[in-house]
């Protein structure tokens, strides 16, 4: 048995902790690039640009396989890359005209709005009546954030079209 085998439980624990600190570290990376070069579409092509980079160094030292392009395999993912790039870049965007804490607001509130699309175009059970509640605490603390959110006392509901977009795109 090796040293670093998880139970079961361990590993969907330690999948969850590393997904936070990935994704909200991610957060703060950017809003801090954002703050030194406000032009999210360079940025984010620079990122794009460097996985790619670093995805094909690895290749060709033999770290990971990569399997060649195949256009059969490129058309039908091409919506799929689209609409990735179009999240990341209003991502970006709410990043560089709002703060850190309402970009992570909307995101909370991408398990709502997908749980209802679930529902309604993919026939998908609806939430029980505990997830509902769960749902309701969620969309109750956005709503009570946007109540104390300074920029949208000052701008309204414009004040949001950026972060409203990128929840959007990831649902």
């Amino acid at each position: 048995m090796s040293v670093w085998a998880l139970s079961a439980k361990g590993e969907v624990v330690l999948s969850i902790v590393a997904y936070s600190f990935c994704s909200g570290s991610l957060v703060l990376v950017n809003k801090l690039i954002l703050h030194f070069i406000p032009f999210p579409s360079l940025v984010t092509t620079c990122q794009l640009w460097a996985t790619l980079f670093f995805v094909y160094s690895a290749a060709c030292t033999g770290w990971i396989e990569v399997d060649p392009i195949k256009w059969k395999f490129v058309v039908p993912y091409l919506a799929y890359t689209v609409a990735f790039s179009l999240g990341v870049y209003c991502n970006m965007k709410s990043l560089s005209l709002s703060n850190v804490e309402t970009v992570i607001v909307f995101r909370a509130l991408a398990p709502l709005l997908v749980s209802v699309l679930d529902a309604n175009f993919l026939g998908r059970e609806w939430p029980s009546l505990r997830s509902w509640g769960a749902l309701l605490v969620i969309a109750l603390g956005a709503f009570g954030y946007a109540l104390t959110d300074e920029k949208f006392q000052t701008q309204g509901l414009s004040a949001y079209t950026w972060p409203t977009l990128y929840l959007l795109v990831i649902s």
